[in-house]
């Protein structure tokens, strides 16, 4: 019988205490279907219990659910192929950051990532998961040293974005309903990441966040009204496919959301 991440869900206290290290009950199912993370990471449910969550979830496997590991493994290691055969100090050239000590350095969302071929560490704070290591390689082995076009784009306009563009679109419409009513409150998280005000358009409240050395972000943002709900919007420079491609863009703008909201980008799962 096949057994989801809904399924464990169920069997958890569904408190969303955060004792296990993430947001909720939920999220935690997730990663243990996803990432094969101990049931037991739980501490409120029984051992035997966290077992027979395990021994279900190792079923569902091997009929080909479960764990993606494998997938994200490839894409790791093809990218990590690509960083050994390149040379670091152009890499860090063309990326706009820094090389020192044989390693990379570059921020992402406001804190430094140390970069090697084979893993990408921070000083301090949860590690980098699997999917931002991956995102953080895209941008180095993409990166071509162009500068950016100076042009606000919505990510829609860019080639190739369609198939991709409510994905986009949903991350700025989560951050409406978040801070409907809220603007101050966006705007004191938007600057503990860095971001600065930068007047545009009509929107109400508008910022300029720098994610990674070459790539900015500009945030809109307009209070709800008698008449229509909050709403916002992100943009991107128009040259963003010299740097990033279009899956990475979505990343971006989901960790964006999450950090925004005080979440850890490490729930941010493609």
């Amino acid at each position: 019988m096949p057994y989801k991440v809904l399924d464990i869900y169920k069997d958890l206290p569904r408190t969303n205490c955060g004792d296990c290290g993430k947001s909720g009950c939920f999220a935690f199912a997730t990663v243990v279907y996803l990432e094969g993370v101990d049931p037991a990471g739980c501490p409120h449910i029984p051992a035997e219990e966290a077992e027979r969550i395990q021994g279900l979830v190792i079923d569902d496997r091997s009929q080909g659910g479960g764990k993606k590991a494998p997938v994200w493994d490839q894409a790791l290691a093809h990218l990590q192929g690509k960083m050994e055969e390149a040379d670091l100090a152009e890499l860090a050239k063309n990326s706009g950051s820094a090389f020192e000590d044989g390693v990379i350095r570059l921020h992402f969302l406001n804190r430094e990532h140390t970069v090697r071929p084979d893993s990408i560490t921070v000083s301090e704070g949860p590690q980098p998961s699997v999917w931002v290591k991956i995102f953080i390689y895209i941008y180095l082995t993409r990166a071509n040293g162009a500068p950016p076009k100076g042009e606000w784009a919505a990510f829609r306009e860019l080639p190739n974005s369609v198939s991709k563009s409510h994905s986009f679109e949903a991350c700025a419409a989560e951050l409406a309903d978040l801070f409907s009513g809220r603007g101050e409150a966006l705007a004191a998280a938007v600057k503990r990441l860095g971001g600065v005000d930068e007047k545009f358009g009509s929107a109400d409240r508008s910022f300029k966040l720098k994610m990674l050395p070459r790539v900015d972000v500009m945030l809109l943002f307009w209070e709800k009204t008698s008449e229509f709900p909050a709403r916002a919007t992100f943009l991107i420079d128009k040259g963003i496919l010299d740097y990033l491609d279009q899956e990475a863009i979505v990343f971006m703008a989901e960790a964006l959301v999450k950090e925004i909201a005080g979440e850890s980008i490490n729930e941010v799962i493609p």
